[in-house]
């Protein structure tokens, strides 16, 4: 195999390109021999060489072709390659006429294909010649005009790049113009234009129109007449490219105005976001859709703070904010996130707007909308100065503070707009409703506390905080508090009232001592609904009786139906009741499970819980702890978790052998039927009763004693003429045709019915109407179905399993020999003297949630013990814990029991549930769940053992909040280091020398 390479020198060394060819027998074999033979040349390639990498092009077959293995200068001083850069051409004139003709050998191309002979001269015979790489015809002049698609790629940018409109042909004159500045290296302009260009192998792939567009955009964006760098050049090449053909104008907008951005950004309705300006936010801020929710987060939170610098735990809320969509900032980010430009709006702006919005109006969207977009004007989106956060005054300090303090004016048209939009409302509504809003109240404020403030008072208050109408949205949940002057909890409130509502000044008094005092006339009515609303009362005809107890309700309240328990998206700090797993675990603050997560390492406490790229996907396979955490401490919720196994009832069909019986005994059960030998012979009995079709015979003889017992009428052949064979069978096989045919003998049983149906179709009829028996082989689901035809209530343990398995409410499955397990390990807690009286005290509290904040890092935490009692204002908690211990000794258990609380931090728990909710004992209770070996152990978490756990707690939780505020997540090896023998290893490296 021929192997021709092309080592072409570069412009600086001055010297000639070199070619060379040799024989070999694979393309490894040709690379040594190549690299031998530019070795013993002295040629070295490559960058900064003087020769680049050689090229192998096609196997040229002329008359000068240079000697195999010698490197020959002069070559491409007669030839050059062509557009292909594989293809050698003659260069017109450099060649003599006997060397024109180039056959390439077909076995050196790539594709290993035959190429015919091209043939480029300069003699008379040939139509044109190339010039410059510009192939010229013989019969054009100076006005004939090429296509610039055949041009090279550096002429058919220049090309584009040196005219206003979209340019498809040259004359030979603008060509010549092209290739001149295509070879002049002092332009610096075109030079790293083509060095862009090439860069970038989709420009090579444009056509000429994408091309001239791409020329047209690096004029608008980098002028002529001044040096680019190569960098800036390359780097609006990539963008451009990278763009959408829709954006590209944007692009070249934004270069040109001097905002190099790296792509058009576009807000959610697929306008222009305006990324990529310098704003407030500094001139390396990359600020993009995702950054814009976070500030709109921070902005919605009460808290003061300077916007330029976030606090990290401002920044911490702010995510949890836009991970959880909690409203506000749900509305706020889907209206802002649509608004032209919004990427160049100051953060102070950002900031300002959900400063001055009136309260609750994204409850208002197209309100809230119009608010947006009348506000934000350009003055406004460019304002640097932050607004104070709104607060409370009263209406002399409000007028000295608009007296000293004047606003800007776009803050006062935003405010007088509002205003008469407000004014405007109010005008429209009916008098009876103005009425009814100056009409005094009697507010409940949740366990039986109320406020008569709207009886005693002249105005009613505009907005009372503790009214239900204003309620937190944790008042959806069970809340108590500890009253310091009592020094222990609370009772827990029932299901939809709030703690965090009353006010703890306010004394509790009982409904009929309220209404008795302020409204005694109310006080008569057996039963009154004080919490109606205002707006309930709106919908009654009666304006006279706007506000007015509804007294002897018609319908019992039990009737009505409950609302759906709706739990908050962010829980304050406090104590709640009832929060279901999936609520609690999804909620804000950081568990006991996590800070034991960062005791890991700090990076999978961020791949866990911050980033979440180790999801955390719930499985539902059984967990014995679950189980049994569930029936000793929770087992009236046990059928919420769990999906125990169904029960086989007596008689029901549990293997292919109770089916195959059931079958067997049906089928005895029923009327014989026809079998198939019965069948065939009553047709056999019928075929003996039709008369005998004549044979056709072997010879003329028998066919001839056969024609003779026709009847006169089938013998058609004239007496006196030739009898023949064949007239004769002829007139055999038409008397035979009138003959009746037998039935077929032969066959399945149902075959045979159906020729039975032809003789006797009310025999047929009658074998029809007897039921069939049932198959008795198969698989078991198709005995399954064949046992359902004709009993269709019957019982499959099959069925029951597999609809078990199936899990529709999506529950734990829990085997019978796992339940009874449980259920033993439930009885020997609840028989144990000390377990059974913490699980079974009546003043119990079961997982109990506590949120609140850690006193040194301000990070948000939760807790939620197994079990809490307050016996005698000591507040005990308790933690119910699953272990296999079975072929550990009685001497060493206490031991492991130690080593089992440290290894799994459950010292670290118990600190964090002292000091969160506000605990002064704390016990363990281990059970052990090995089958039939259930003893149980309590142990109590002793002063030190607390100490250890907190200060664990105090040192992980600082390197969290380390962590959040520096961005960083290190690995738990973090640097090099040498492996050192332990004690024991030291000791045997000790004893093996001394052997030694």
């Amino acid at each position: 195999m021929e192997f021709f390479y092309l080592v072409k020198a570069t412009q600086k060394s001055g010297k000639q390109d070199a070619v060379i060819w040799f024989t070999a027998k694979s393309e490894a074999r040709a690379a040594l021999t190549l690299d031998v033979e530019l070795e013993e040349a002295g040629i070295e390639t490559g960058r900064g060489k003087d020769y680049a990498k050689p090229v192998r092009t096609d196997m040229p077959i002329v008359d000068d072709l240079p000697e195999e293995g010698v490197i020959d200068y002069t070559w491409c001083e007669r030839y050059t390659l062509a557009d292909d850069q594989r293809t050698w051409n003659v260069i017109p004139g450099a060649a003599s006429q006997s060397e024109t003709t180039i056959v390439l050998d077909s076995a050196t191309s790539d594709e290993n294909q035959p190429v015919a002979a091209v043939t480029a001269t300069d003699t008379p015979d040939e139509p044109y010649w190339y010039e410059n790489g510009l192939r010229v015809l013989k019969n054009g002049d100076e006005f004939t005009r090429y296509a610039v698609c055949k041009l090279p790629f550096r002429q058919q940018l220049l090309a584009q790049l040196t005219v206003d409109e979209l340019r498809h042909h040259v004359t030979r004159g603008e060509h010549a113009e092209l290739y001149a500045l295509e070879m002049d290296t002092d332009n610096s302009y075109v030079q790293t234009l083509l060095l862009a260009a090439e860069s970038c192998s989709e420009i090579k792939a444009f056509d000429t129109k994408d091309l001239w567009r791409y020329t047209n955009a690096i004029r608008k964006v980098f002028s002529m007449d001044k040096r680019h760098e190569l960098a800036l050049l390359l780097q609006f090449t990539k963008a451009w490219v990278a763009t959408p053909y829709i954006d590209r104008g944007i692009l070249t907008r934004e270069w040109s105005a001097g905002n190099r951005i790296s792509h058009v950004q576009r807000t959610d309705a697929g306008t222009n976001a305006d990324g990529g300006y310098v704003t407030d936010r500094g001139a390396d801020a990359h600020h993009t859709l995702d950054t814009l929710d976070l500030e709109i987060a921070c902005a919605l939170l009460p808290m003061d703070f300077n916007h330029l610098e976030i606090p990290g735990s401002i920044h911490r809320r702010a995510k949890e904010i836009v991970a959880n969509k909690e409203e506000p900032w749900k509305s706020w980010s889907k209206i802002l996130r649509n608004q032209p430009g919004v990427l160049a709006v100051n953060r102070a702006a950002i900031f300002n707007l959900m400063r001055i919005a009136p309260e609750n109006i994204h409850l208002t969207p197209v309100v809230h909308l119009e608010f947006v977009n009348k506000t934000m004007t350009a003055e406004f989106c460019q304002a640097t100065e932050l607004l104070p956060l709104p607060s409370i005054e009263s209406e002399e300090d409000t007028q000295a503070a608009e007296q000293q303090n004047a606003l800007p004016k776009w803050v006062e048209a935003g405010e007088q707009q509002l205003a008469d939009e407000d004014e405007a409302e109010t005008q429209s509504l009916p008098k009876w409703a103005n009425a009814a809003d100056s009409q005094p109240q009697v507010a409940n404020l949740g366990g039986g506390m109320f406020s008569i403030e709207g009886l005693m008072s002249d105005k009613q208050p505009e907005n009372d905080v503790r009214s239900p109408i204003n309620e937190e949205t944790t008042s959806d949940v069970q809340m108590e508090e500890t009253n310091p002057q009592e020094g222990e909890a609370g009772d827990a409130l029932p299901p939809g009232e709030s703690a965090d509502a009353a006010d703890p000044q306010t004394v509790a008094l009982s409904a009929a001592e309220v209404l008795a005092a302020a409204a005694p006339t109310l006080a008569n009515h057996d039963e009154a609904d004080v919490n109606k609303k205002t707006e309930n009362a709106h919908q009654n005809d009666d304006s006279a009786h706007q506000n007015a107890p509804k007294a002897n309700q018609s319908e019992p309240k039990a009737q009505q139906p409950e609302p759906a328990v709706e739990y908050p998206a962010y829980f304050e700090p406090g104590r709640y009741e009832g929060l279901p797993n999936n609520v609690y675990h999804a909620a804000n603050g950081i568990s006991s499970t996590q800070v034991k997560d960062a005791r890991v390492s700090l990076m999978y406490f961020n791949a866990r819980h911050v980033a979440k790229t180790i999801p955390r996907e719930g499985s539902k396979v059984l967990d014995m702890g679950n189980l049994v955490h569930a029936l000793a401490l929770q087992p009236e919720n046990l059928d919420e978790e769990f999906s125990v196994e169904p029960v086989i009832p007596e008689g029901a069909f549990t293997t292919a052998a109770t089916l195959r019986a059931f079958i067997d005994e049906h089928n005895a059960s029923l009327p014989a039927l026809l079998s198939a030998d019965d069948i065939k012979a009553l047709l056999e009995e019928h075929n003996a009763t039709l008369p005998a079709q004549l044979p056709l015979g072997a010879s003329v003889e028998e066919t001839y004693a056969a024609y003779e017992q026709l009847p006169e009428e089938y013998q058609r052949i004239e007496n006196g003429t030739k009898h023949t064979a064949a007239a004769m069978k002829a007139c055999i096989k038409e008397y035979n045709a009138t003959l009746p045919a037998p039935v077929k003998t032969s066959g399945s049983r149902d075959a045979l019915l159906e020729q039975l149906a032809i003789i006797n179709p009310d025999l047929v009829a009658q074998e029809a109407q007897k039921p069939a028996p049932l198959k008795v082989s198969g698989t078991k689901a198709e005995m399954i179905q064949a046992v359902k035809s004709v009993k269709p209530d019957a019982v499959f343990a099959d069925e029951l399993l597999d609809a078990w398995r199936e899990n529709p409410g999506d529950k734990i499955l829990v085997t019978l020999q796992q339940m009874e397990t449980a259920l033993a390990i439930q009885k020997a807690l609840y028989e144990h003297p000390t377990a059974g009286k913490l699980l079974l005290h009546p003043d119990r509290a079961v997982e109990t949630s506590y949120f609140g904040i850690d006193e040194e890092t301000g990070l948000e935490i939760r807790v939620r013990p197994d079990l809490e009692i307050d016996i005698d204002g000591v507040r005990v908690g308790a933690d119910l814990k699953t272990i296999s211990m079975w072929n550990v000794k009685q001497s060493g258990l206490r031991a492991r029991l130690h080593r089992e609380i440290i290894d799994r931090d459950y010292h670290l728990s118990a600190a964090m549930y002292m000091q969160t909710a506000a605990l002064d004992q704390f016990f363990w209770i281990f059970v052990n769940k090995d089958e039939g070996y259930h003893w149980i152990a309590i142990v109590e978490a002793s002063e030190e053992l607390i100490e250890l756990g907190m200060l664990e707690y105090r040192q992980t939780m600082n390197r969290i909040a380390n962590a959040f505020d520096t961005g960083e997540w290190p690995a738990p090896i973090t640097e090099d280091y040498t492996d050192e023998l332990n004690d024991f290893d030291l000791r045997r490296l000790e004893a093996l020398r001394t052997q030694a």
